[in-house]
C-alpha cells in the first residue's frame, strides 16, 4: 500500500470519528450560580382538567427552560367543581401559614377565580409582588386588577381573522360563511367578535355571512348536510339546542361534521381531530408558555415595566388532514402549519432525517469500502512483485488479512444496527422491549419514565414486570404469555392495568413475539406496550352514558329494564317468585313550571327531586330515571305492604317545599303501583300498567297513590276518546255557559254569578266537568277554553249592566294551567278591555290545589291582579291543605267555604262552631265568606247568624242558561220578602272592627 492512500485513509477515518463526536455531544453552557426563587402557581381549576393541565405544563416548560432556579409552588382552587368561599378561605389560611409574607417572590394566577384570590392573596398577606395572570380576557382581567401594580399578563384571545384566512386559502371559491352558535352569552358574543372584525376592514373580501338558525340538533343536521359548496361553518359555542336537548361540544361536534356538507372550521385547539377542518386555534399549552416566559423574565431579574407591552398570540396553525381530503381542501395553500393530525402514517415522512442519515453513512461506507479496495489491490501487486520467492508465506498473510478484514466489517455492521435500534426505540411512543427467556432478563426502551414513573432497570425480569400488574388483571396476562409461548397462539396480545409510581394504574396494550429453537423451545421475545388510557377512559364514559341519567345520574330506562328482566329471570330459576313491584312517579304540573321558569329552572328541580326520592325510598329499592319528570322505584323481595309502605315515604319526602332559583316550588307527584306476576309476566307489561296507574292517580285528583287494576285500561281508553270529543267540542264551539247566583244574607239582593260551563256531547251525552276539565287540563286545551269562558262571562256581565242590572259580580274559575302560563295577567286585562267590563265587577275563583307548583310566583301575578282592581276568591276552603297562612299570605278578597262543611250546619253543633271560626278569622282579615251548596232555609238562616256574607246553592237557585237570568231576577224579588232574613246586628259572630263596617257583598266600603 502506498504511504499517500494510508494517509488519506487515515485523515477519513480521523474526520469521521470528530465529526461523530461534534454530533453525539451536547454544548454545556456554564451558568452563574443564582439564588433560588420562589414562585406560587394558583390554577382555577382542578388536576385532570384538559385546559388547565395543559396551561400548567406550558408555564413549567418555559419556566424549566428559562428560569431554571425559579422553585414552583402549585395550588388548584377546583373552583369549577366546588365553587365554595369557604374553600378559599381555607386555602387562604393555609397558603399564609407555609407562605408568610417574604417568602414569595412571584405568582403565577390562571383563569379568573385564581386571579382574583391572587390579587386578594397580595393584598392580605405577601404585598406587591410581581404577579403574572394568564387565561383571563382582558376586560376581564382589567376589572380584577384595577388599582393594582405591578401585575402583567397574557390575555386570552380567540384567532377569528387567521381562522378565515386559512379557510379563504384553502378553498379560494369560498364564497359564504355559516357561523353556527347557540344563543347563549359566549354564543352570541362571537357575532359581536365577527362585527367588529368587519367594522375595523379585517375579514376576507367578498365572503358573505350567515347565521345557521337555532334549530333542534336533528333539523340542524338536516341543514348541514345541504350547504353549497362554496361553503364553510365557522363554530362558536353550542352546547343546547332549542328544545334543551344538551350535548358535549366533542360530541356535538362528531355529529355535525359527519353529516355536513362544507368543512367546520373551530377556534379551540382541544376540538381538532374532532370534526374540525382546523384553524388558527387557541392552545392551552402555548398560552401557558407564553405565560411562564413573562413569569421567567421576572423571576431572572427583569422588571415588568421593562418587557414588552405585546404578547405572542397563543394560537397554533392546524389542520385535520382527513377532513382535508374528505372536502378536497387545498393544503398547499394554507402555508406552514403547526400541526396536521390524522394523516396517513409515512415511514419517509415521518423518520426522514433518519433515512437521510443512514443513506449517508451508507454511501460514506461505500467509498471507504472502494478506497480500501483500492488499496488493497494496489498492497497486493506490490507485495506479489516484493516476495515473489515466498509465494505460500505471502499466500498465508493474504488469507489472514482477510480473515480480519470480514470480522471488523461485521463488528461494524452489527454496532451500525444496535444504534439504528436504539433510535428507532427513543423515537417510538411506545414502551420497546426485549427478553432473555432463559435468563429472565428484559430490557425496556423507550417511554417507560413517562409513562410509569420508574427506572427500566427497576422492572428488568418478567417477575417484577408482573408484579406491577393489576392483581384483576395478573391472571389473564400470564394465561395469554403462557399459551403463546407454549405455541397455542401466533402472537401475545393482551390488555391489562399496570402500576404508576404513585399508585395509580394505566391501562397497557401489551404485544410481542417470540423466537424458537430447534427443539421448540422459546429463547428470546421482544414487543412493545402502548398506553391505552386515554381511551379505556373515554369508552368507560361512553357506557356510563348508555346506561344513566346525565342530568341526575340514576339508571336510564336501558339500565331498569336489565334490572327488572335480571330480578325476573333470578326469580324463575329459583323456582318461586318474590314480591316485585314497579312505582311510576310522575311530577304534577312539572310541564308548566318548566315552560314559566325555563329548562334550566326545571333541570334543577328535577335533580333536587331525584335526590328526595331517594332519601325517600331508602336503601333497599332500585331507583331509575325514565326521562322527563318520570322515575320508577322498584321494591322486590320485600312484604305484600311494602310497594304501598314506601309510596307513603316518598310522599312525605316531597311535602317541603323546593327552593330553585329563589322561588319556592311546592310539588307533589302521582304514583301509580303495578305488581309481578299479577299485573304483568315482563317489563314492559309492568311498566305499562304501572304508568296506567298513574295516570288513575292524576285523574283521582293529583298527588295520590294508585295501584293498578285490571279495569284501568278501559279507563285509558275512554279518556283518549274524552280527550278526542273534548277537542272536536272546543272546534264546534259546543261548550256552553251556566250561570249561578249569589245572594247576601243580610238583605237578600243578587249580588253576582258564578259562571259554570257545561257540555253535553252528541256521542256520550251530559259531561261533568269533573271528568273532562282534568283531561282538558293535561292537554293544554284548558288555556284557550279557559280564555273563551272568560270572555264570554264578561260580555254575560256587560249585557247585565245595560239591561239596568248593575253592581253585579261575575265570578270566573281559573285552572292552574291557566295560572301558570307567563302572559296570564295581560290576557285577563285584555279580555277586560276588549269587553268593557269595569275590573271592580270580575272575580276569579282559584283553589288550594293549584297552589301547587310555585307559591311565590302565584302570588305575584294575584297580587297584579288585585292592584288592577279584580277581585279575588279562595275556592273549596277545607278540602286541600287549608292553611290558615294562606288567609294571611294570599292577596283574596273572598272566602268561598266547601260544601262539606255546610251540609250539617243546622243539624250539628261542631259544624256550626267549625263554620263561625272561620267566619270570624276571615273577618278580622277583611275577607268576606261565601257558602255554597245551601239548599234548605234552615242552612240559611244558620249562616246568616253565623256571619256568612253570601250563599250560594239550590235553594237560591240552580245554575241559569243566560236567558233564563232576567225571569229569575224577577221571580226572586217576589220571593225575597219572604226570606228569613237575619240582621247582622244579631250574628254570633264576633266580628272586629274591621268586618263589622263591611258592605253586604263582603267588601270595605267605597
Amino acid at each position: 500500500m502506498t504511504g499517500w492512500s494510508i494517509t488519506w485513509i487515515r485523515g477519513c477515518t480521523l474526520l469521521l470519528m470528530l465529526l461523530g463526536m461534534a454530533a453525539s455531544s451536547l454544548p454545556v453552557e456554564g451558568r452563574a450560580t443564582a439564588p433560588n426563587r420562589t414562585v406560587l402557581v394558583l390554577h382555577s381549576y382542578h388536576q385532570g382538567y384538559e385546559w388547565t393541565d395543559h396551561q400548567a405544563a406550558g408555564i413549567a416548560k418555559e419556566l424549566a427552560a428559562s428560569a431554571p432556579n425559579a422553585i414552583t409552588i402549585p395550588y388548584h382552587l377546583d373552583w369549577k367543581r366546588f365553587p365554595d368561599a369557604s374553600g378559599l378561605e381555607r386555602l387562604r389560611a393555609l397558603i399564609g401559614h407555609r407562605h408568610p409574607r417574604g417568602t414569595i417572590d412571584a405568582i403565577i394566577a390562571t383563569d379568573d377565580a385564581a386571579l382574583a384570590f391572587a390579587v386578594d392573596l397580595r393584598r392580605e398577606i405577601h404585598g406587591p409582588v410581581p404577579l403574572v395572570h394568564g387565561g383571563v380576557i382582558g376586560a376581564s382581567a382589567r376589572l380584577l386588577t384595577e388599582g393594582e401594580s405591578n401585575v402583567i399578563g397574557v390575555t386570552e384571545a380567540k384567532d377569528i381573522e387567521g381562522t378565515l384566512h386559512m379557510a379563504m386559502a384553502a378553498n379560494p371559491g369560498l364564497r359564504r360563511l355559516f357561523i353556527l352558535r347557540d344563543h347563549t352569552e359566549s354564543g352570541t358574543a362571537l357575532d359581536l367578535e365577527i362585527d367588529a372584525l368587519a367594522a375595523a376592514g379585517r375579514l376576507p373580501a367578498g365572503l358573505e355571512r350567515q347565521i345557521l338558525p337555532d334549530l333542534p340538533f336533528a333539523r340542524l343536521e338536516e341543514r348541514l348536510a345541504t350547504l353549497p359548496p362554496d361553503s364553510a361553518v365557522l363554530l362558536g359555542t353550542y352546547a343546547t339546542d332549542r328544545d334543551g336537548l344538551v350535548l358535549p361540544p366533542e360530541q356535538f361536534l362528531e355529529l355535525m361534521s359527519e353529516k355536513s356538507s362544507a368543512p367546520i372550521y373551530g377556534l379551540q385547539e382541544y376540538l381538532l381531530g374532532r370534526g374540525i377542518a382546523g384553524g388558527s386555534l387557541l392552545s392551552a399549552l402555548e398560552h401557558g408558555r407564553a405565560v411562564g416566559a413573562v413569569a421567567a423574565a421576572i423571576v431572572t431579574g427583569r422588571s415588568i415595566a421593562s418587557l414588552p407591552a405585546e404578547r405572542p398570540e397563543s394560537v397554533v396553525r392546524a389542520m385535520d388532514y382527513r377532513q382535508v381530503e374528505r372536502h378536497r381542501l387545498d393544503l398547499s395553500r394554507v402555508g406552514p402549519l403547526d400541526r396536521l393530525v390524522n394523516k396517513p402514517f409515512s415511514f419517509l415522512e415521518t423518520y426522514r432525517w433518519l433515512v437521510v442519515t443512514v443513506g449517508i453513512v451508507i454511501v460514506v461506507l461505500t467509498v471507504m469500502v472502494l478506497v480500501l479496495s483500492f488499496a488493497l489491490r494496489q498492497r497486493r501487486a506490490a507485495e506479489a512483485a516484493l516476495l515473489q520467492s515466498n509465494l505460500a508465506l505471502s499466500q498465508s498473510r493474504r488469507d489472514l488479512q482477510a480473515r480480519l478484514e470480514e470480522l471488523t466489517a461485521s463488528k461494524e455492521a452489527l454496532r451500525e444496527r444496535e444504534r439504528r435500534m436504539r433510535l428507532v426505540a427513543e423515537a417510538s411512543r411506545d414502551i420497546i422491549w426485549t427478553w432473555d427467556i432463559e435468563a429472565d432478563r428484559r430490557v425496556l426502551s423507550g417511554r417507560v419514565m413517562e409513562l410509569l414513573g420508574v427506572d427500566s432497570l427497576i422492572i428488568n425480569s418478567m417477575a417484577a414486570w408482573f408484579d406491577r400488574i393489576h392483581a384483576e388483571d395478573r391472571e389473564q396476562a400470564e394465561e395469554a404469555l403462557r399459551r403463546h409461548l407454549s405455541g397455542e397462539l401466533p402472537e401475545y396480545r393482551t390488555e391489562y392495568r399496570v402500576r404508576h409510581r404513585d399508585g395509580s394504574y394505566l391501562w397497557l396494550y401489551a404485544t410481542g413475539k417470540a423466537l424458537f429453537d430447534d427443539q421448540g423451545k422459546p429463547v428470546v421475545m421482544a414487543g412493545s406496550y402502548t398506553d391505552i388510557t386515554a381511551e379505556k377512559r373515554q369508552q368507560d364514559w361512553l357506557d356510563h352514558l348508555a346506561h344513566f341519567d346525565p342530568l341526575t345520574g340514576l339508571p336510564n330506562r336501558l339500565t331498569l329494564e336489565q334490572h327488572v328482566d335480571r330480578l325476573i329471570a333470578d326469580d324463575k330459576a329459583s323456582g318461586h317468585a318474590r314480591p316485585l313491584a314497579l312505582l311510576f312517579l310522575d311530577m304534577d304540573n312539572f310541564k308548566f313550571i318548566n315552560d314559566s321558569f325555563g329548562h334550566k329552572a326545571g333541570d334543577e328541580l328535577l335533580m333536587a327531586l331525584g335526590l328526595r326520592v331517594r332519601r325517600g325510598a331508602g336503601e333497599g329499592p332500585f331507583i331509575a330515571r325514565l326521562g322527563g319528570d318520570e322515575f320508577v322505584v322498584v321494591v322486590h323481595g320485600s312484604e305484600a305492604g311494602e310497594p304501598a309502605d314506601v309510596a307513603q315515604r316518598l310522599e312525605q319526602a316531597l311535602a317541603a317545599p323546593f327552593l330553585v332559583e329563589g322561588q319556592h316550588f311546592f310539588v307533589t307527584c302521582s304514583v301509580g303501583i303495578a305488581r309481578y306476576p299479577w299485573d304483568g309476566r315482563c317489563f314492559d307489561d309492568l311498566l305499562q300498567n304501572a304508568d296506567t296507574a298513574m295516570y288513575r292517580a292524576k285523574d283521582s285528583g293529583r298527588g295520590r297513590i294508585c295501584t293498578f287494576t285490571p279495569d284501568m285500561n278501559r279507563r285509558v281508553v275512554e279518556r283518549v276518546r274524552l280527550l278526542s270529543r273534548a277537542r272536536l267540542a272546543f272546534d264546534r264551539q259546543s261548550f256552553s255557559l251556566q250561570y249561578q247566583p249569589q245572594v247576601a244574607t243580610s238583605d237578600g239582593r243578587i249580588h253576582g254569578f258564578e259562571a259554570l260551563i257545561r257540555w253535553t256531547d252528541a256521542e256520550l251525552g251530559p259531561v261533568s266537568p269533573d271528568r273532562f276539565i282534568p283531561v282538558c287540563e293535561d292537554s293544554g286545551l284548558i288555556v284557550p277554553l279557559g280564555l273563551w269562558v272568560l270572555e264570554t262571562a264578561c260580555v254575560e256581565a256587560v249585557g247585565l249592566a245595560c239591561r239596568g242590572i248593575g253592581n253585579i259580580t261575575m265570578s270566573v274559575n281559573m285552572s292552574a294551567v291557566q295560572l301558570a302560563q307567563n302572559d296570564f295577567v295581560p290576557r285577563v286585562l285584555e279580555v277586560l278591555e276588549r269587553t268593557g267590563l269595569p275590573p271592580n265587577r270580575l272575580e276569579l275563583e282559584i283553589t288550594e290545589s293549584q297552589m301547587i307548583g310555585s307559591l311565590d310566583a302565584a302570588i305575584d301575578k294575584l297580587n297584579a291582579l288585585r292592584q288592577a282592581g279584580v277581585h279575588i276568591a279562595l275556592d273549596d276552603f277545607g278540602t286541600g291543605y287549608s292553611s290558615l297562612t294562606y288567609l294571611r299570605t294570599l292577596p283574596i278578597n273572598t272566602l268561598k267555604l266547601d260544601k262539606a262543611f255546610i251540609n250539617d250546619v243546622h243539624r250539628r253543633s261542631d259544624a256550626r262552631s267549625m263554620v263561625s271560626s272561620i267566619s270570624r278569622i276571615a273577618h278580622d282579615l277583611s275577607r268576606s265568606v261565601v257558602a255554597e251548596g245551601v239548599e234548605e232555609p234552615a242552612q240559611w238562616e244558620a249562616l246568616s247568624r253565623m256571619g256568612c256574607d253570601l250563599i250560594q246553592g239550590y235553594f237560591v237557585s240552580r245554575p241559569l242558561p243566560a236567558d233564563r237570568i232576567d225571569g229569575f231576577l224577577a221571580a226572586w224579588e217576589e220571593r225575597r220578602a219572604s226570606l228569613p232574613i237575619v240582621s247582622h246586628d244579631d250574628v254570633v259572630v264576633g266580628m272586629s272592627s274591621a268586618g263589622a263596617n263591611r258592605q253586604p257583598n263582603g267588601r270595605e266600603p267605597g
